[in-house]
């Protein structure tokens, strides 16, 4: 038997065009002699889609979308798409479900049991949408029983797709083993993040083999907000062996024939942890920016390496011809900083416009000093610091306005821990690009582009010199945090905490570190969507009260 395996990049919410994307993906794997189609799960209606799902209009459209397959593809091989269908136990709810268009007909196979509720980071939290199904249900198919399971969740526990006994005590998988099943299909949506692919093929590898079953894996690829999809779909034989894997972080059709051994199906693993995250990035910016209907960025160049990555970013997944860099100068701008970032841009082959912000700073501290002359100055106060951040963030939306464009924030996930920015300043943009790097992780992701490129494309003087702010003369981010190769593990630490002995990684600088990531949560609230990367991204993964007062020990 051939299995095509149709690795997506849907648009939520545009099943019209989904549809389409399907049907050429389907008519492709016909050509190749497929004898079974599968989409990963929801890739009719697009991952999360949320609300959409309340509204009446949306369901019927991919019911039509759903026949329209059946239409167009009653000639050709069955095909199994994730829908949402109407629920059969509850008037009025819908059910994830795998659903097999063949000669012009379409009917369920199999009802998500498993409900996401957006643990681990999840997007989408299924059980506010979807109504529970029973039981994964089997498709027989030229004499085979495939066994057909919704679940994103794919390495979640070991041996199984599901950490958890439901209150039945059943297990939807196996319960499926135990009914007899040839082969098991698992139509997902796994976001990425740094080291899941590794693991998640050690867990189906050990599915297969240890239930003697064929297994099909098929993933979305692409941007949804947050969430990026590295696609790279699996395919086991009943001894665990890999038969094919399929595109990192690009459409593909991979066609299985279970009766070959697959090898020059197997495409290779990214080769660093930076490559996959560069890849991702990429991937999860073009996709954010085009999904939202725009074509072009802007992004603030300070000379130093963050802005300077998300820069190379966004040539690589937009163009440089779509790509403005804009320097904003101040008093306390180093020369080297504007060198730096010119240099930057044209060896990205990216305009850049220079609007010093002297000026505006001192109409700003002009208009300001009725008010201030109200309230006693204290030390340490950072008025005019932010200032300087708020008047670039105007200039940078401004500016965006004017394009069609959307700005790019250039802000770390060090520095949103620390609260190391300022609201409607340098925290401003459509979308944080590597808010979910930290900034030891920055510079490695730096290191390996310019090695990528074969150039020094990011200037050696932004590796060597200390990271700055440039908000008064001298300053240095050393100034108020730790130096990050000190932070960031400190960091890692506390967003993801080992179960035993956690408070005594917690003495001296590292107490002062985690009152500052407590404290610095309502700017995080407030902060652009952040592409995820990691395991505790902030957002999904990690969420703590802002009006609180409990800290770790």
């Amino acid at each position: 038997m051939k299995i095509a395996l149709l690795q997506c990049n849907s648009v939520t919410g545009d099943a019209t065009g989904n549809q389409v994307r399907i049907l050429d993906a389907a008519r492709r794997a016909a050509e190749a002699g497929a004898d079974l189609c599968v989409t990963p799960e929801l890739a009719l209606c697009g991952v999360a889609p949320g609300h959409y799902l309340c509204a009446a209009d949306f369901a019927r459209g991919c019911r039509a979308a759903l026949q329209n397959l059946a239409d167009a593809l009653k000639d050709g091989p069955p095909l199994l798409v994730g829908a949402p269908v109407p629920s059969v136990y509850a008037a009025g709810l819908l059910s994830n479900a795998g659903v097999l268009t063949d000669k012009g007909k379409w009917q369920v196979i199999s009802r998500k049991v498993y409900q996401n509720m957006g643990r681990s980071g999840g997007q989408c939290d299924d059980m506010r949408y979807f109504d529970r199904g029973v039981s994964c249900g089997i498709l027989t198919l030229g004499g085979w029983r495939l066994g057909v399971v919704l679940c994103e969740d794919a390495v979640a526990g070991e041996g199984a797709f599901w950490q958890a006994q439901y209150a039945s005590g059943h297990n939807p998988l196996m319960e499926l083993i135990q009914r007899g099943v040839d082969a098991v299909v698992h139509m997902a949506a796994a976001p990425f993040r740094v080291g899941a692919q590794e693991a998640g093929e050690h867990i189906l590898s050990h599915v297969a083999a240890r239930h003697h079953v064929h297994l099909f894996s098929v993933n979305l690829v692409g941007g949804n907000d947050s969430r990026i999809y590295n696609g790279q779909s699996l395919a086991f034989d009943p001894t665990g062996q890999l038969l094919a894997r399929g595109k990192a972080f690009a459409e593909d059709v991979l066609v299985v024939d279970t009766a070959g051994h697959g090898a020059d199906a197997v495409e290779e693993l990214c080769q660093s942890a930076e490559e996959a995250e560069w890849r991702a990035l990429t991937l999860g910016t073009r996709d954010f920016v085009h999904k939202c209907g725009a074509r072009r960025a802007i992004v603030g160049l300070s000379g130093g390496m963050d802005s300077a990555l998300v820069c190379c970013i966004a040539v690589e997944a937009l163009g440089a011809d779509n790509v403005t860099g804009v320097l904003m100068p101040s008093p306390y701008s180093s020369e080297g900083s504007l060198t730096d970032a010119r240099q930057l841009a044209d060896n990205l082959g990216v305009i850049t416009v220079t609007l010093p912000i002297e000026p505006l700073m001192r109409a700003f501290e002009a208009a300001l000093k009725p008010g201030l002359d109200l309230f006693p100055s204290y030390e340490g106060e950072v008025i005019f610091e932010n200032v300087q951040a708020r008047i670039r963030g105007t200039l940078l939306t401004s500016l965006a306005n004017r394009a069609k464009a959307l700005v790019l924030n250039t802000g770390n996930k060090s520095e949103g821990a620390m609260g190391y920015c300022t609201l409607y300043g340098d925290a401003v943009g459509a979308l944080g690009v590597i808010a979910d790097l930290t900034k030891t992780r920055v510079y490695a992701v730096a290191r390996w582009y310019n090695t990528y490129r074969g150039a020094e494309i990011i200037p050696q003087n932004v590796f060597d010199k200390a990271p700055s702010a440039e908000l008064r003369p001298g300053q240095k981010d050393a100034d108020s945090i730790p130096p990050y190769e000190e932070l960031d593990p400190m960091l890692e630490a506390l967003l993801d905490p080992p179960t035993e002995d956690a408070d005594k990684l917690l003495d001296g600088v590292c107490r002062e570190v985690r009152d500052k990531l407590f404290r610095a949560e309502f700017k995080r609230r407030q902060e652009p969507l952040a592409l995820h990367v990691s395991r505790v991204p902030f957002g999904t993964g990690w969420q703590v009260p802002v009006a609180g007062r409990y800290r770790m020990p």
